[in-house]
Order: C-alpha cells, then structure tokens, then sequence
C-alpha cells in the first residue's frame, strides 16, 4: 500500500507569473493545500514593429517546420495571421513545441504538434528537431528577446531559419510586484516559483534591494534555463522537476516542502 502524495497544506507559496487568469501551477499548488500568492511579473506586448513576421508568414508553405518555443509564441502566431487574413499553417508544414504546455496550446489553437523534445528548452528543441534539418526551411516566431539556444542549433544542424519576433515581455511595475516584498519581509512566504528567466529578471528588478530576502525561502524553478537564470542572479534553486511543467513543479514543491508542522 502506498502513501499519501505529498502536499503543502499551511505552506504559502508565490507564483510569479503573467497577467491573466487561473495559472495551472497555481490551480496544482491549491490543489495540494497550499495558500498561493499570485504575483503579475511580467507582460506580454507586441512586437516594436509587426514587418518582419508579416512578411515571414505571408507563404507559410514555404516552411518545412514551424518551432514554437513558447505557448505565448503560439498564442500570438496564430491571432496574428488570423488578422491578416492568411490560412493556417498547411498540413504539409510539420510543427515543434518545447514542451507539453506549448504543445497543449499548440492542440488547442490548431493541431497536435509532430515533435516535443524530452527537455523543455530551446536547446534541447534545437537538438531533437537537428536530424531532420539539413536543407529544410525553418520558422521560428519568437519573443523579441527570445534566447538564441533554438536558432543557433537549428542553424548548426544544417536549417535555414527565418526567426521573426511575434511578441515582447515587459516587466510589471514595482508596484505589482510589492505584495510579494511584503510577504517576504513579514516572513510569510516559504517558497517562490518561476516559470521563465523573464519573470526572474523582473522580479528582482521590482524587489530591488529587498530581493535578497528570497533567499530565505525555497525558490522553484520550471526548468534548466529558469533555474540558470536564478543562479546568475546569485540566489540558490532549491526546486527543479525532472520534467518541465506546471504540475511537475507543483508535486516537486510539495516533496520538498511538505505541509507546515504545527
């Protein structure tokens, strides 16, 4: 017989996140007992300027592969050549998502995707898709700021690659942010989680002198290049699930947390 899972009852934990609705790592952490502070770090804007992806996506069937490293990226391919007027990407353009959250998107917004790496990230993206990629015609809309990870091992795997910004991430005000310094300061926070390196910039941006205190917490990182980020930063990863989600950080927090004693 088996025991109970693990769960977080008493514990209070903040979830870094966009602007939006019901995070699904939120709806996991309450679901395990834990009272979760909703932090808006980041928000999502359009690009400087739409030129370079409209033309990019004007003769979608020119593409072999569409990689999408981010459910957003998804999000704002999609609606965007819907108000252009274009058709979706044709059957005969094969789709990649970094991970299960981008692929969920990617189902729901138009079809299954053909490959999702085992890691969720760019580079391990890059890698999985590398030996279909000699002399194929790649598309990658991506952040403005997007990491270079996914481009450049398409690049080396022998891709031609049109990568085109399709969004922006902005940082929140301090003030959105200012819940979670409170929080940290009256000591009422046991654990921070972070699902992008963008939420981590911004928060640290916004804590200002008051984010060395999240080292007095379990800090939660999605995956390898949300945890680098946090390390960069000096702070300490106290959390990261074997396999990029948003459930799978929720039960890894809650192995390591457990609920409050007393």
């Amino acid at each position: 017989m088996t025991g109970a899972s693990p769960r977080l009852d008493g514990r209070r934990v903040a979830v870094t996140r966009g602007k939006g609705g019901e995070d699904p790592l939120s709806g996991r952490l309450r679901e395990l007992g834990a009272r979760v502070l909703d932090v808006p770090a980041i928000a999502v804007a359009p690009p400087a300027s739409w030129d370079e992806f409209d033309a990019a996506v004007h003769d979608l069937w020119q593409y072999d592969w569409i990689a999408f490293a981010s459910a957003t990226a998804v999000e704002a391919t999609l609606s965007r050549i819907v108000a252009l007027g274009l058709e979706p990407p044709p059957v005969g353009t094969r789709l990649a998502a970094v991970g299960k959250a981008t692929a969920q998107h990617l189902q729901e917004r138009l079809r299954a995707p053909d490959l999702i790496p085992e890691q969720a990230t760019g580079a391990a993206l890059a890698g999985a898709m590398a030996p279909h990629m000699r002399g194929r015609r790649v598309l990658v809309p991506r952040a403005a700021e997007g990491r270079p990870d996914l481009v450049e091992g398409l690049v080396a795997a022998g891709a031609d690659v049109v990568a085109v910004p399709c969004y922006r991430t902005v940082p929140s005000s301090p003030e959105a942010v200012a819940p979670l310094g409170n929080a940290l300061l009256d000591g009422r926070i046991d654990a921070v989680t972070f699902a992008s390196p963008s939420a981590v910039k911004s928060v640290l941006a916004a804590l200002g002198a008051r984010a060395a205190m999240l080292d007095r917490c379990a800090l939660a990182a999605i995956g390898p290049t949300t945890a680098a980020a946090i390390r960069e930063s000096g702070l300490r990863v106290a959390v990261m699930p074997e396999v990029a989600g948003a459930v799978e950080l929720a039960e890894a927090l809650a192995r390591h947390l457990g609920p409050k004693a007393g």
